[in-house]
């Protein structure tokens, strides 16, 4: 949990945050999120553990401010282009791999062994009512609870397949991802859908 949500940020608390998010991400390349500790996060970012402090609680807090940021960015994107009236499911896997793949240097890093995956399905799963009902318009027709399984199972894959894109270096383009994404999600959809 971050502090003082609502205190006003001047310069020198955004740099320390920066230092810090810099410093988490390094150390993160070499061990997992929950073996980083304050100090050595502060000893790596060169400022004491009372500024640390006074911003957060832990090292976690630094991570899920720098995917809040991130959400939000995705968010936007899609809102601005997206609406559930102007769904083109195809178009929003396209513009989730191209942001992650702006952000690679940070992807690469929370997609790892050492990241927070979770964080991946909670940014897809804020699309969820919008991708159900682009597959409901499709012929999709399944009770609501079959529909939750469903949803898990098309994210999950798409989840380890975008997990093992990041592992390669993310070599193949985000139009490639979201191609490879959606034609396996199409496959799976075809056998959902009832003829009319």
């Amino acid at each position: 949990m971050v502090k003082d949500q609502n205190a006003k940020t001047d310069r020198r608390v955004l740099y320390t945050k920066m230092f810090l998010k810099e410093s988490l991400l390094e150390l993160m390349k070499e061990k997992p999120i929950d073996k980083i500790t304050p100090t050595e996060l502060c000893r790596k970012a060169q400022i004491n553990r009372n500024t640390f402090y006074s911003h957060y609680y832990a090292a976690r807090d630094v991570l899920e401010e720098i995917e809040t940021e991130f959400s939000a960015q995705i968010i936007d994107s899609l809102s601005s282009r997206f609406t559930e009236e102007n769904i083109d499911i195809p178009q929003m896997l396209n513009e989730i791999c191209r942001m992650i793949y702006e952000k690679q240097d940070f992807c690469k890093i929370l997609l790892s062994e050492n990241g927070d995956v979770a964080f991946l399905e909670s940014v897809i799963t804020l699309c969820k009512n919008v991708i159900i009902r682009g597959w409901q318009k499709e012929g999709v027709a399944l009770p609501d609870d079959q529909m939750e399984m469903f949803f898990a199972y098309i994210i999950n894959g798409s989840i380890a397949l975008i997990k093992k894109w990041a592992s390669n270096d993310m070599k193949n383009t985000p139009g490639e991802i979201a191609q490879l994404i959606e034609r396996a999600t199409y496959g799976g959809i075809n056998g959902m859908i009832v003829s009319k």
